[in-house]
């Protein structure tokens, strides 16, 4: 990764003041998402009903409808992963330190479990983001993942703007994650784009 430091401060020096910001993602893609697990919900119950009365007529079509039912099922759990992730993630900047709740779903590449810290602006080396690739459902996505490195070499997972270089690319963090490097200090580094890699990729 190329790191861009400011070679001006000492270790020790702490980022001035600032008013209090509080931030969590916004209630329209929070309420889109759950409508969305409601929504596929509704329709697995409605595939399985279908494949279990084809069952009765000829076991080809049930076993297709079940099939159906099950990809259904799998992309229902994908959207409620990402609904957790943004119904509980929030971040609050303090003067000198920030409080993270990140829960469990904020990844859709990752696997991060869910943490709720307070950590000084001082105890923070760097943060950290990259472009990554990865396969799921039969679809190609591109996420920008944002990593934070505190001084004793803890690596902590934050969260991921999503669908880059796409229609429905996200920008939901970059204002957040700016302001935090500039109360911090530091500069965003910015790592090489990867290639395509699993679901279960690490940061």
């Amino acid at each position: 990764m190329n790191a861009i430091s400011d070679s001006s401060l000492g270790a020790g020096t702490r980022a001035p003041a600032g008013p209090r910001r509080l931030f969590r993602v916004p209630l329209a893609p929070r309420l889109l998402s759950l409508f969305a697990v409601i929504f596929l919900l509704g329709i697995t119950g409605i595939m399985i009903g279908f494949a279990v009365l084809a069952f009765t007529m000829q076991w080809a079509l049930g076993l297709f409808m079940l099939a159906c039912a099950g990809f259904i099922g799998a992309l229902t759990g994908y959207v409620g992963r990402d609904l957790r992730g943004k119904w509980g993630l929030r971040v609050v900047l303090d003067s000198d330190a920030v409080t993270l709740d990140l829960p469990a779903g904020r990844s859709l590449i990752h696997r991060p479990p869910a943490q709720h810290l307070t950590i000084p602006y001082t105890d923070i080396e760097a943060i950290d983001a990259r472009f990554e690739a990865y396969g799921t459902l039969g679809m190609e996505m591109m996420q920008r993942p944002y990593v934070l490195h505190r001084k004793a070499g803890e690596l902590i997972f934050l969260f991921e703007e999503r669908a880059m270089g796409t229609a429905l690319e996200s920008s939901l963090f970059t204002n957040i994650v700016a302001e935090l490097a500039m109360r911090v200090r530091v500069t965003l580094r910015e790592g090489r784009r990867s290639g395509l890699q699993s679901r279960r990729a690490t940061a």
